[in-house]
Order: structure tokens, then sequence, then C-alpha cells
């Protein structure tokens, strides 16, 4: 089966101007080290970058990818994802069956696309693929009121709760035709792939920006002694 990753790295960011281009690390930005982080993976056929910013185009070409300009109505944020995902879609030039990689480049601590992929193809009563974040601590709804523990003599240890998991958005992975019927990421019978709480990152606000950048450094470090 061709397997292909789409990184999608669109211009405006309201919270973090500039979030997928900014300098992250070594002068590097996110969507940089995304798309290093795919091409060592060595498990796709191909690499597509889709963006509204159209010198994107130069740093895709910088690092032998494919480069899809992106048509600036899915990049507001009235349009729903539905649509969003569903367009970028069409414009990827992939047969129906490719499976797919959706790699959002603000997860710049995940790069197990291999170890994924891999995990997807042995276990074929799945259809798809999505990474997750165990949560064991004490959590509150809207309403405030306790979710998987107890208020008063009920309350138990943090390490008996029930897990809260959360999508984190480091990965999804599923055909494209599968992608196009649900008009999300995922099948009807997902793989849960788990993360580490830091290598599950998603980068939504400069506080998490910066609370990266750090455990990037330090992952690289641990890495090159």
């Amino acid at each position: 089966m061709r397997v292909i990753a789409i990184i999608p790295a669109k211009g405006h960011s309201g919270r973090v101007p500039q979030k997928n281009f900014r300098p992250f690390h070594d002068d590097q930005s996110l969507l940089d080290l995304k798309i290093k982080q795919c091409r060592r993976s060595e498990v796709f056929d191909a690499i597509y970058v889709s963006s509204d910013v159209e010198t994107v185009q130069l740093t895709a070409q910088k690092n032998n990818v494919d480069f899809l300009l992106r048509d600036p109505r899915f990049c507001l944020d009235e349009t729903p994802w539905s649509e969003t995902l569903c367009g970028i879609l069409k414009q990827t030039p992939e047969p129906d069956s490719t499976l797919v990689a959706w790699c959002p480049p603000t997860s710049p601590i995940f790069d197990r696309f291999y170890d994924a992929v891999k995990t997807l193809a042995e276990n074929s009563e799945y259809d798809s693929l999505m990474t997750v974040t165990r949560m064991q601590h004490y959590f509150l709804g809207p309403d405030l009121l306790p979710l998987n523990f107890q208020f008063g003599v009920w309350a138990s240890f943090s390490q008996k709760l029930r897990p809260i998991y959360q999508m984190n958005c480091a990965l999804w992975l599923a055909p494209k035709a599968l992608m196009m019927a649900n008009r999300f990421q995922t099948g009807d019978s997902p793989y849960f792939m788990e993360t580490g709480a830091t290598e599950g990152i998603d980068i939504d606000t400069m506080e998490e920006f910066e609370l990266a950048q750090i455990i990037y450094s330090r992952k690289i470090n641990c890495n090159n002694p």
C-alpha cells in the first residue's frame, strides 16, 4: 500500500503569530522540523505540505517534498473542519486507496511515524490509527463536578483513578477514501496509539510553544550527548 504524509501548515494563527514558521529550534521552524521527521522515518512514499502561504513552496522545494497551495477558504475559522479536510484531500493527487498520515507541525516531539504505520499494518482488525495521551488526574467537567472520581470519603489516590484519554493531535492515519467518507481523519475502528505526556504535546498557545522548545532541546541533547 502506498503511504503518504500530509503536513498542514496554514499561515494564520491567532494565539501564536506565525506559529508554523517562526524559529523554534536552531533557526528551524515547526514546519522545517516536521518535514525532516517525516523524511527521516523513511516510511512515506510522498510528503505533501498544504499551506495558503505561497512562499512555503520554497521550503517544500528545499526539502524535496511536494507543495499544495491551499484555497484560503480552507484556512478560515468559520469554515467547518470537515470541509477543510476534504478540500485538502481532494487536492492531493493520490488514489483513494492511499494510506494518509495527517502530521501537524504543532506536535514537534512526536516522530514515531514508522512505528505507527507498522502497528496499523500488523493489526488488521483496525482501519485507522490516532495518537492519544493517557491522563490519570482529578478531572472536573464544565459544571465543575468530578468526572473520574468523587468528593469526600469516596475519593481515591490518583493511581487508582479511572484514566481519561486525550486525542492529542500528533498523528492520524487512515486510507484517503475513509477520511473522505467519514469527513474526519479516522475510520470506524481506530487503533489508539498511546504517547507520553510530553511526546504528545500540541502547541496552541505561546506558553505551550516555549514549553515545547525546552522539551525538544532536551530530547535532542539526550539523543546527541
